[in-house]
């Protein structure tokens, strides 16, 4: 009697560990079916997070510290010259539309054309202008021993703030031909308005 019951016993104790090995593996087989795994945020990522109207963040891997360095703060200046243009050509399609939106002819979707076609070169040309005065404020670096490379991370920031940056693109937009300014129907305080708003919707839907 005693040896059934401990065979029972044995019987329990290895069908709950076959239960707990089939449930335990359920999360591992979740993870390998996507391939991906959570990856804590670099700190420079973090920070350019908590303000991204007026910060980005870059990362840079190669043999030579410097050279990784160059790479992240590429990174970084790149990005944030696209937050700055994509702001402007928001900001700018919205004064040419207020412009042309009143005509029904047919007329009006050619002129709109016609502004957009050059609008790319002065936008980018003032958004590489304005990352001019950014300046890293946060690095961080790493060395891998085996492949002997550096991983350097930065975050740069516009020093002055928002509402200068905004001031800073309104000033520049405005010394434009008066022809463009016309197709804008630009207005500067309204235009800086616009473009600082564009900013900040970055930090308010973050």
């Amino acid at each position: 009697m005693e040896k059934i019951n401990l065979r029972i016993s044995v019987m329990a104790v290895v069908a709950g560990l076959v239960m707990s090995a089939c449930g335990g593996s359920k999360p591992i087989s979740q993870q390998s079916a996507t391939g991906f795994v959570d990856m804590e945020k670099n700190i420079c990522q973090t920070m350019a997070e908590e303000k991204p109207d007026i910060r980005a963040y870059g990362s840079g891997q190669h043999f030579k510290e410097m050279t990784a360095r160059n790479i992240a703060e590429t990174q970084a200046r790149g990005q944030f010259a696209r937050a700055i243009a994509t702001a402007m050509t928001a900001s700018t399609d919205e004064n040419a539309n207020a412009s042309v939106g009143y005509d029904s002819d047919t007329n009006a979707a050619a002129i709109k054309e016609q502004q957009n076609a050059g609008s790319n070169d002065w936008v980018n040309g003032i958004a590489e202008a304005e990352i001019r005065n950014t300046a890293v404020i946060h690095s961080t670096r790493q060395f891998n021993p085996t492949t002997k490379q550096y991983l350097i991370f930065v975050c740069l920031e516009y020093r002055e703030g928002v509402s200068a940056l905004a001031t800073s693109i309104a000033r520049k937009v405005e010394q434009l031909s008066q022809e463009r300014k016309l197709e804008m129907n630009f207005e500067f305080e309204q235009y800086r308005d616009r473009i600082q708003a564009e900013l900040e919707k970055k930090k308010n839907n973050r």
